[in-house]
């Protein structure tokens, strides 16, 4: 082996660490109610949201609902939205996104018992900054979540959803 292809070789091997990985992003959505965890996978969900399927994995939840639910769900997984994504990253740090994402927080979390905020915000942030150019879903929100899942604080979100009129 010569002096220079040794270099090179040893310079690769110094490089090999720095080559970014591939950040963690939810593959499942824990529903928590009480004690119990329900799991869905992220898979399941965008299935449903492009094809229009039901997954074994997703027909415990479906049949839960109407299907006129089940078609708004559908519509709100499809939904596009473009925006600029340095933009969108300073809108979600006025102080009345913050207040908004602070209490989405409590509902949408890393894991139970903790306020997922900075994951939120990150994930929304990301998702408009990687957007294709039809723009960004909640599914890429969901895979831009920075672990590897989402807990759901269902008594909680049913409880804001009735005190909130929409």
């Amino acid at each position: 082996m010569s002096k220079f292809s040794g270099f090179c070789w040893g310079l690769w091997g110094l490089l090999i660490p720095l080559i970014p990985q591939a950040a963690l992003s939810a593959d499942k959505i824990y529903f928590i109610y009480g004690p119990f965890n329900f799991p869905l996978s992220v898979d399941s969900l965008e299935v449903y949201a492009k094809e229009g399927k039901i997954t074994k994995e997703f027909s415990l939840y479906a049949s839960q609902f109407d299907e006129q639910t089940l078609i708004e769900l559908r519509q709100t997984l499809q939904e596009r939205h473009t925006i600029d994504g340095v933009r969108f990253s300073r809108l979600l740090r006025t102080p009345l996104m913050e207040d908004l994402l602070k209490s989405m927080g409590q509902i949408f979390s890393t894991h139970p018992n903790s306020n997922g905020f900075y994951a939120i915000r990150g994930a929304l942030v990301s998702a408009a900054i990687h957007q294709d150019k039809e723009g960004w879903t909640a599914i890429d929100v969901m895979r831009n979540f920075p672990t590897d899942s989402i807990a759901i604080d269902t008594q909680l979100a049913t409880k804001m959803l009735k005190n909130t009129k929409f």
